[in-house]
């Protein structure tokens, strides 16, 4: 009887080990995939050449989103977007923690919109679609 409990001990001293193991290689392959840990707003608006309205909190949680005016049509259309002129509206969701979904519209000259998901680096820094 003594035999099998130190057997049965040992094996889930076996299993918590295991499985405390696997959780640490999620985690670092998780951040070796390049998501940043955290995503300034107005970072990302500055990179879209976008004004971004008044929030509370600085921070882009995944699932978040914030609203902004694009100021500065080149830097929008540099990262791979569809030229859009200023005073467009932009809204950007982080949809997932290395991406982040942008959709602009605008009324003026003529009904528009565009829409297209980036990658975030491990800084935060938005990379051009190809």
């Amino acid at each position: 009887m003594i035999r099998m409990l130190s057997r049965f001990t040992a094996l889930a001293a076996s299993l918590c080990i295991t499985i405390a193991g696997t959780a640490s290689l999620q985690a670092q392959e998780t951040r070796q995939q390049g998501a940043p840990e955290s995503v300034s707003a107005k970072a990302i608006a500055e990179q879209l050449g976008a004004k971004l309205q008044p929030r509370a909190d600085d921070e882009l949680h995944v699932g978040a989103s914030f609203t902004a005016m694009l100021e500065q049509p080149e830097k929008f259309t540099a990262l791979g977007l569809k030229p859009m002129h200023a005073g467009a509206r932009v809204t950007v969701a982080r949809i997932a923690p290395d991406k982040v979904k942008i959709e602009a519209d605008e009324m003026d000259p003529s009904p528009t919109s565009t829409s297209g998901t980036l990658k975030l680096d491990s800084k935060g820094a938005l990379i051009a679609a190809r």
